[in-house]
């Protein structure tokens, strides 16, 4: 079985060396580059063709977010984890939004971020505990009540639908959403299916729209890209 050929960037050379040299003690990884700031990155992604690059946000020239979705343009099967400091909202909303498929915290034992890698380098998803407490607070917002008159679908919904009906509307894949959620994606599939039905709408487009037209700017907790 091939070695996890991994590239990471992050503008601190100490804290990219230390962990390169964890990450080459692991079976099975290979750093095969390093990037000091959100060009390099990109250009090393386009040329090594890593199968997962582990990215700081706060990167200078240009900053992760953008530098995951100039890399994603690129290299669509890029798989991209988020390791970085910022927990805030709004950054892990638009690393997510850009395509970004995890996200640990550098504080996280390296344990956990080679969990991480191996987890999303066979396809799937990975979010730090922290960052899921993070979006599901989030997500809450758009379960309040408001005073204005709502839609008679919109209040048919239930929490679990509107969390994921936020997501949805993030351009999130169920594969995505499940472990965010704590379920699989076929129940993703179905609260999806279950959108569609209760909103009237034709498929996942039509969801997004109806999100745009009766969420966006609404509920307080959303984050404008």
């Amino acid at each position: 079985m091939s070695n996890t050929r991994i590239l990471l960037a992050d503008d601190h050379q100490m804290f990219r060396t230390g962990i390169s040299n964890l990450l080459q003690k692991e079976e099975g990884f290979e750093v095969v580059g390093e990037a000091k700031d959100g060009n390099e990155v990109v250009r090393f992604a386009c040329q090594i063709r890593p199968d997962v690059i582990v990215m700081d946000i706060h990167l200078p020239v240009i900053d992760g977010i953008a530098a995951t979705r100039q890399i994603l343009a690129e290299f669509p099967e890029a798989k991209i984890l988020a390791l970085t400091s910022f927990e805030t909202e709004d950054y892990v909303v638009n690393m997510l939004r850009a395509g970004a498929k995890g996200y640990v915290l550098k504080e996280a034992p390296i344990e956990e971020l080679v969990l991480a890698i191996k987890t999303i380098a066979t396809g799937s998803s990975y979010f730090a505990k922290e960052i899921s407490v993070k979006i599901l607070a989030m997500l809450e917002n758009i379960g309040r009540p408001s005073a204005s008159k709502e839609p008679a679908e919109k209040s048919s919904l239930t929490q679990r639908e509107l969390e994921i009906l936020e997501l949805i509307a993030t351009e999130m894949t169920k594969k995505e959403i499940a472990p965010l959620l704590f379920i699989s994606p076929r129940t993703v599939e179905t609260h999806r299916r279950n959108l569609i039905h209760k909103l009237k709408v034709k498929n996942t487009a039509g969801l997004m729209r109806f999100y745009l037209n009766n969420f966006k700017n609404k509920s307080g907790g959303g984050v404008e890209v």
